[in-house]
């Protein structure tokens, strides 16, 4: 036991607790709540409303470059927490599509700054050699957030959603003051500690921590590695023609299965299985809480094996999930009232693999900046969720919420198809480098 809180007490940092809020709201509010909140307007509603969230989330690279190129990563870090609460209390009030679809973007683009901004403190603001167990535990507080936000779905769902709403909101709300715990100061693009082709290092401001001593140098945002030369925006089409344009296919066909299924899980479970959606929300809390504590020991798996082979797992354990759906809805399988909830069960615990590996291909393969890099990795789950919602919808209005499963595993295996090559890459940096 003393040995897991120094270990948690090396990696984890107080303002990740405001980053635990933004997994509140995009792992189990969005997923479990809107569903259940537009059900009655029909899935077409449904996917337009899931869809305008993720149309919001979008704007994550155009928010990401702007932080970076006026180094106001905090204000926008901060920033998104009571948008994203004011949104959720709109969600609560509201009783029309319309209004849901305003709500919905704006969530969306608050989400996607809190999550492109707060990736940025990492891999700008902390050495390479940490960035695989930062991340693994970073995302552990994602996932905490998760499963308080499908604790409230699991109490309201079924008839007091806006009340869940208002709860969701209130929690959110409170990222405005957890956010400022210790958190990293970047340096401003520009200044004397800022990258030059000289000297290709950035620096950031000391963070007086308990995870943190004097300030450390960290991959510059125009920079591939501490050796490489910079890399300006117009290459990047050009990297989109190798392996990052392979990586950003796979993970939008994967997001593309994936959100198939969690967009709206509780009317799969609820149409398909004949689970209610509080008890679709408590099988689900219970996966994530296996996922969540999983997330270190992804960050470590990925330096110790490569990222590319910790995504291939995620892969093939969510397509056993989604297999398992998919035949159990086909062929009429008895028990389809546990299959279904323990197949979500499972989808829960391939995320973390899936995330953490996606997560760290995307700051390890080329792109024009940091900023930039964790944006566009955010906006392809955004994209994913938008078509596999929108698409979808048109399935579950001809043959029903049960057909979702099988379409879900067929795009997953071509993903894994189609990712194959960027999966046999080795670490970039072992477990052992990473600074004391």
């Amino acid at each position: 036991m003393n040995s897991w809180h120094r270990v948690a007490g090396r990696w984890l940092e107080p303002w990740f607790s405001a980053y635990a809020l933004a997994g509140l709201l995009v792992n189990a509010l969005v997923p479990i709540l809107i569903p259940v909140t537009v059900e009655p307007h029909g899935p077409v509603a449904v996917a337009v409303v899931i869809s305008a969230f993720f149309i919001g989330q979008l704007t994550a690279p155009f928010i990401g470059s702007l932080a970076d190129r006026t180094n106001t990563q905090r204000q926008v870090f901060l920033g998104s927490f009571p948008i994203m609460a004011a949104a959720a209390v709109a969600f609560g009030l509201s009783r029309s599509v319309p209004l849901w679809v305003l709500a919905a973007l704006v969530a969306g683009a608050a989400a996607g700054a809190a999550q492109t901004t707060g990736s940025v403190f990492i891999v700008e603001g902390h050495p390479r050699s940490e960035w695989d167990m930062r991340i693994g535990w970073f995302r552990l507080t994602f996932g905490a957030g998760q499963v308080a936000g499908l604790a409230i779905g699991a109490v309201f769902a079924d008839h007091h959603a806006s009340t869940g709403w208002f709860v969701g909101a209130a929690a959110i709300l409170c990222g405005v003051f957890l956010g400022r715990l210790r958190l990293p100061h970047l340096t401003a693009a520009g200044d004397p500690d800022a990258p030059t082709s000289a000297d290709p290092v950035r620096r950031a401001h000391p963070v007086h921590s308990a995870t943190a001593g004097p300030a450390a140098p960290v991959p510059a945002r125009h920079h591939r590695g501490h050796d490489e030369p910079a890399v300006q925006k117009g290459e990047l089409r050009r990297e989109l023609s190798g392996p990052f344009g392979i990586f950003l296919l796979t993970w939008l066909l994967a997001m593309i299965a994936v959100q198939t299924i969690l967009n709206v899980m509780p009317l799969i479970m609820k149409h398909a299985f004949e689970v209610p959606p509080s008890k679709t929300a408590t099988y689900y809390l219970v996966g994530s809480v296996i996922g969540a504590l999983l997330y270190p020991v992804c960050g470590a798996l990925a330096a110790k094996i490569g990222s590319g082979r910790v995504l291939a797992i995620g892969m093939i354990i969510t397509l056993a999930a989604f297999v398992m759906m998919a035949a159990t809805w086909l062929f009429h399988l008895p028990g389809g009232h546990v299959i279904g909830p323990c197949a979500l069960i499972v989808v829960a615990i391939g995320y973390p693999f899936d995330y953490v590996g996606g997560t760290m291909l995307a700051a390890e393969l080329t792109l024009d900046g940091q900023g930039s890099a964790m944006g566009l990795f955010n906006s392809a789950v955004a994209a994913g969720a938008i078509v596999g919602a929108v698409v979808p919808s048109f399935l579950a209005v001809r043959f029903g919420y049960g057909a979702l499963p099988p379409l879900a595993a067929v795009i997953m295996a071509v993903a894994f198809l189609v990712g194959i090559k960027i999966f046999r890459g080795r670490p970039s940096v072992p477990a052992q480098s990473a600074r004391p």
